[in-house]
């Protein structure tokens, strides 16, 4: 049985997602360009705030034991693991989606991947376990492999789509393929080789109604292709990417959610944010003390803090005690979004109200 979103909590839920939009599109990160990028997709998609839409759809689908896809996994060259901004906020949706909505979160990636997924889900509180398992077990997850040949794609897509019979897929900064099917970078270079295809298994996914959500912050990540336009107008190596393809940097693939925020961490974080004011679950948003391990835990595995490369805990440049502060920020959002309208209430503070 799903969450029913009524008149007055889907008001709540827009009023929290305000508020969190703005939050997550800090351009903390320096590349200025976020802002256009936020634009826009609010923009094409009825400019209700992006964080709130997605909760909103999640909750309304997805109920006790449903599946969850989470993908992720950017790749950072022929480096062997993937950087943090992807694995960090798929590992704590995870355990939003199970604590706020009773689901079972299931991490797709790349085959070198899966151990750090593993470690990083693990370190955000939930068992990892084969996927049977982990839909009878209250805090189960599981993390699958996905095949980097083109041509497994579509096998592979149908097979976990059958098998699974998810309620919605989620992509964290996760590459897509461009008009010429290839993956790059945000700075131009191409990651086809080190990139598994799912843009197919998306693709096959919304053409069956299961809803997708995308997760972006420079314009090269699977569902940008929602704001095309803009990516190539803001992002400055967008339009010509810098691999003998000659295409653009930007996917193809057209979900229906798109979220862009300065670190696709923060996107996920928004979205715990809001499932958490839905059900009434302060505890489905992470803490900073959670963020810290899983950070760290996916640094120790190999993962690194895009940016300067290193094995610090943090993600695009920014360290992890950063994202903690962001945290604390939105659970106090959560919780002044429960008393929505208080401040003008006579029984709130009545010391006050009373003189």
């Amino acid at each position: 049985m799903t969450h029913q979103v009524d008149e007055a909590k889907s008001r709540q839920l827009r009023s929290l997602g305000e508020s969190l939009d703005r939050l997550i599109t800090i351009d903390l990160t320096g590349r200025s360009v976020i802002h256009a990028l936020h634009r826009a997709a609010r923009e094409r998609q009825g400019d209700e705030p992006l964080s709130s839409r997605a909760a909103r759809s999640l909750v309304e689908r997805v109920g006790p034991r449903d599946v969850v896809l989470i993908s992720t996994g950017m790749p950072v060259g022929t480096l062997p693991s993937a950087e943090q901004d992807g694995p960090v906020g798929a590992a704590t949706l995870a355990r939003s989606l199970v604590i706020g909505l009773s689901a079972t979160p299931v991490v797709v990636t790349e085959e070198r991947n899966v151990p750090l997924m593993t470690d990083s889900l693990r370190s955000a509180g939930l068992y990892v376990l084969p996927v049977e398992v982990a839909r009878s077990q209250p805090t189960g997850s599981a993390v699958i492999p996905f095949p980097l040949e083109p041509a497994a794609a579509p096998h592979a897509s149908k097979a976990i789509l059958d098998g699974l019979r998810p309620k919605a897929l989620v992509a964290i900064e996760r590459a897509g393929a461009n008009e010429r099917g290839e993956h790059h970078a945000a700075l131009g270079r191409n990651l086809t080789a080190h990139n598994s295809k799912q843009d197919v298994m998306f693709e096959m996914a919304r053409e069956s109604g299961v809803l997708t959500i995308c997760i972006g912050d420079g314009g090269n990540e699977l569902g940008c292709g929602m704001i095309r336009d803009a990516v190539i107008a803001a992002v400055p190596v967008a339009a010509r990417c810098r691999c003998p393809c000659g295409g653009t940097v930007v996917p193809a693939f057209v979900p229906d959610v798109l979220i862009m925020a300065s670190v696709s961490n923060w996107g996920a974080y928004a979205i715990e944010a809001g499932i958490a004011a839905a059900v009434k679950r302060p505890e489905a948003l992470h803490d900073r003390d959670v963020d810290l391990r899983v950070h760290t835990v996916a640094a120790l595995a190999g993962a690194n803090n895009d940016g300067p490369r290193l094995l610090d805990p943090g993600t695009d440049a920014v360290p992890a005690r950063y994202h903690g502060h962001l945290l604390e920020l939105m659970a106090e959002l959560v919780k002044s979004s429960a008393d929505l309208g208080g401040l003008y209430r006579s029984d709130k503070w009545p010391w006050v109200h009373d003189r």
